[in-house]
C-alpha cells in the first residue's frame, strides 16, 4: 500500500509531517487521515504565528494606549495544544509518557 499523497494547501512544516508520519506508519482508518490532517494544518499555523510574532512582538498596544500581549500569541498556544493532542491521539508518541497520577483508592 502506498503512502496518501499531502493534501494540497499544506505548506512546509505540515507537509513535512504529513510525509515523515505516512512514511512511518500505515494510517488505514479514515478519521485517522483526518486528525493527521488536522495536526498538519495545526504546525502551519504555527509557523505562521512564529513568523508573526517573529516580526510584530509578543506584546502589542491596545486603543488605550496599555501593552498586551499579541493575538498570535494566544492562538500559538491554542496550536501547540491542539497539536498535542493529535500526536496523542494518534500515538505517535515516541515514548509513552508514565502516569502522572497515582492509582485511584476506589
Amino acid at each position: 500500500m502506498s503512502n496518501p499523497k499531502a493534501p494540497t494547501g499544506l505548506r512546509g512544516p505540515g507537509r513535512r509531517f504529513w510525509k515523515a508520519a505516512t512514511r512511518e506508519r500505515v494510517f488505514s482508518e479514515s478519521h485517522d487521515l483526518a486528525r493527521l490532517l488536522i495536526g498538519a494544518r495545526t504546525l502551519d499555523e504555527i509557523a505562521a504565528d512564529e513568523a508573526t510574532l517573529a516580526t510584530e512582538g509578543r506584546f502589542t498596544v491596545d486603543r488605550w494606549g496599555r501593552r498586551v500581549a499579541h493575538p498570535a500569541l494566544k492562538s500559538l498556544q491554542e496550536n501547540r495544544a491542539l497539536f498535542l493532542r493529535v500526536i496523542r491521539e494518534l500515538a505517535l508518541d515516541l515514548v509513552a509518557p508514565e502516569d502522572s497520577r497515582p492509582p485511584r483508592q476506589y
